[in-house]
């Protein structure tokens, strides 16, 4: 029974929000949205970057280069410690995103509370 009024409330709310008029461009123009934009090209251009040149080296490395042939503990080579390190790389990388994430959905939610939705 609970349940069902909770969804009743939920769709109210929902029905609400619907009805307010959104002007987004009064919030893509804000000082804050801007802020948050920069804010989130900071941190997401250079760990792209740093995600495809670490990825693409491994390809890179063994077409042009011998230097993953270099066996490192008995028949372990370097190729397959960097393959190997390449998931925990994208381990680090993914961890780190759903941090900042977090801030990003901190900071919209400012924005949000601060036009009024």
């Amino acid at each position: 029974m609970e349940l069902v009024k909770e969804q009743s409330s939920v769709k109210k709310g929902i029905e609400q929000q619907d009805n307010k008029q959104i002007d987004y461009d009064k919030i893509a123009t804000s000082e804050d949205f801007k802020q948050l934009l920069l804010y989130k090209k900071k941190f997401i251009i250079p760990y792209t970057i740093f995600y495809l040149a670490y990825s693409l080296a491994l390809p890179f490395l063994a077409l042009f280069t011998n230097i993953l042939n270099v066996q490192v503990i008995g028949d372990i080579t370097l190729a397959w410690i960097y393959g190997i390190s390449i998931i925990f790389m994208s381990f680090g990388v993914c961890s780190v995103y759903v941090k900042k994430s977090a801030e990003f959905d901190e900071k919209v939610k400012k924005i949000l509370v601060k036009e009024g939705l």
